[in-house]
């Protein structure tokens, strides 16, 4: 596999062997943007580059109330002074979260990113860059200089939502073993590691993309999973009627008829 590195545009990685993908009802995998650079919508052209959490989101609020004009110019900037950083920071931790990402290259764009409910809430950048013959060059970055090793990506053409699920859940920390879940829950599967409840950690990773509508529904719903096979694990030894009566009261499914279908998928 090849590395990306935080301070440079990277070229794509290498294939992963045995890789399954997951695949969820209800979601469009192969929709596809017209573009990465795509500015037909307002709000897209505003926060395609803004690297802040906080003010992404505040800019989307803005929008939603209609005042995406209102925006303080301020507020809208891809990259701020180091001064604006810290003055950020005083506010509250959580708005320091994205704003340490590295710069984009020449031609580069997000496309996609994973935030954490972290005291700073850290975020993980999924980038395109096109280079002067016209092929996109992929890489992953975060705000502590972290290295990646992510799959193979074709280097024509835009890539389906099903493509990008692939390469987040291939997409593994250097000193992580492949083993080890991909991006989409590395790190809520880290917390539970160190003590944290499974219940607790259901949204602590959120993929999103202003690109790929159905992108965060997938990672919601693959975290949803998650959080239900180590519930069902806790319940491993009791009668299979006990566990559905407990998927039932837990509000994991409304009827047997449905605990049952839990209990199949997860292999139970």
């Amino acid at each position: 596999m090849s590395n990306t590195q935080s301070k440079s545009c990277p070229e794509t990685g290498t294939s992963t062997q045995g890789f399954i993908p997951k695949r969820f009802s209800g979601i469009n995998y192969d929709q596809r943007p017209i573009s990465f650079w795509d500015d037909s919508s307002v709000l897209q052209a505003t926060l395609r580059n803004v690297k802040g959490e906080n003010r992404r989101r505040l800019i989307r609020d803005f929008h939603a109330a209609g005042r995406l004009d209102q925006v303080e110019p301020g507020l809208a900037k891809d990259i701020l002074a180091d001064d604006d950083r810290r003055s950020l920071g005083r506010i509250h931790p959580t708005f320091l979260g994205g704003e340490y990402l590295p710069d984009y290259c020449a031609e580069e764009t997000e496309i996609a990113r994973i935030v954490l409910d972290s005291t700073t809430r850290d975020v993980i950048s999924l980038r395109a860059r096109r280079t002067k013959t016209g092929l996109l060059r992929y890489s992953v970055v975060d705000e502590y200089g972290s290295v990646f090793r992510f799959p193979k990506l074709p280097a024509r053409g835009i890539l389906t939502l099903g493509q990008l699920v692939d390469w987040i859940d291939q997409t593994h920390v250097d000193d992580a073993s492949d083993a080890d879940p991909g991006l989409g829950l590395f790190y809520t599967v880290g917390n539970h590691h160190e003590g944290e409840p499974a219940e607790d950690l259901e949204n602590f990773t959120t993929v999103e993309s202003d690109l790929y509508p159905g992108l965060s529904e997938h990672y919601a719903r693959l975290s949803s999973d998650w959080v239900t096979q180590k519930f069902l694990e806790s319940k491993e030894g009791e009668a299979r009627s006990q566990i559905l009566q407990s998927l039932i009261e837990e509000g994991k499914a409304a009827n047997l008829a449905e605990a049952d279908s839990i209990l199949k998928e997860h292999g139970f």
